[in-house]
């Protein structure tokens, strides 16, 4: 597994779809996650984003998600392990954020700033 595929890999283990934000399928349902899709080499962090995408006349749902995230990254940060490396994902400030969608006002996203680290 490379450093893409073990980000996506983190994102993809929540029980929803996850795609690279700039490639979701076409006609894809949801809920679902889009995440960034940046790299780089050891000692670097990376500001990224997340988003939960929901629709619903609610937002409980959607906050249930971001805190089971919350809570697989601790404060500490979490670790993916890759071919040769792991990368330390951790959370960004503000950690999560309510976002509107003026095109449709059922659907419910959830942008999470995080930070990640790749070492190797």
């Amino acid at each position: 597994m490379n450093k893409d595929q073990a980000v996506h890999a983190f994102w993809a283990s929540f029980g929803l779809r996850a795609y690279e934000e700039t490639h979701v399928e076409d006609g894809a349902q949801l809920p679902y996650i889009t995440h960034e899709g940046a790299v780089d080499n050891f000692g670097n962090e990376i500001a990224q984003t997340a988003s939960l995408w929901y629709r619903s006349t609610s937002w409980d749902e959607i906050t249930a998600k971001r805190d089971e995230i919350a809570e697989r990254i601790t404060r500490g940060g979490v670790y993916v392990h890759y071919d040769g490396g792991a990368a330390l994902i951790r959370r960004g400030n503000p950690f999560a954020q309510r976002m509107a969608d003026p095109t449709d006002d059922m659907v419910r996203r959830m942008t999470i700033n995080y930070t990640v680290e790749f070492l190797d």
